[in-house]
């Protein structure tokens, strides 16, 4: 996700239209800088609401295995399922006064979203 932005919404969508071709690793980057924006455009939106993203980390999972084949070692050292989902329980179950609105999370903590910095 760092290290790519929304493309263009025929890319992001896959569109086989305009020749689009399915790539599980950019779909899955695609979908999470989608996220991030979007979390990011409603809590501006809506500061009532709480909008954040998060990230469970490189979990050893069958669609890891898929995208990045032998090539997983690099992300090494993996979490397990429960070690991803935990995170993520977290953030979805943590009092309102614990989150930074718009803030994309890792581990309980706030993350950079953007490989410069924040977005513009």
């Amino acid at each position: 996700m760092y290290l790519t932005k929304f493309p263009s919404w025929e890319v992001a969508t896959n569109d086989k239209e305009n020749g689009g071709k399915y790539d599980g690793t950019n779909q899955y980057t695609y979908a999470k800088r989608g996220q991030v924006l979007l979390a990011e455009r409603m809590a501006k939106l809506h500061p009532e609401v709480q909008w954040v993203t998060g990230h469970p980390g490189w979990a050893a999972t069958a669609a890891v295995d898929d995208a990045f084949g032998q090539d997983k070692k690099y992300l090494e050292p993996m979490r397990s399922t429960w070690q991803g989902a935990e995170g993520l329980t977290w953030l979805m179950s943590t009092e309102s006064k614990n989150l930074i609105n718009g803030s994309f999370y890792l581990d309980r903590s706030v993350q950079k979203k953007h490989i410069a910095g924040e977005s513009a």
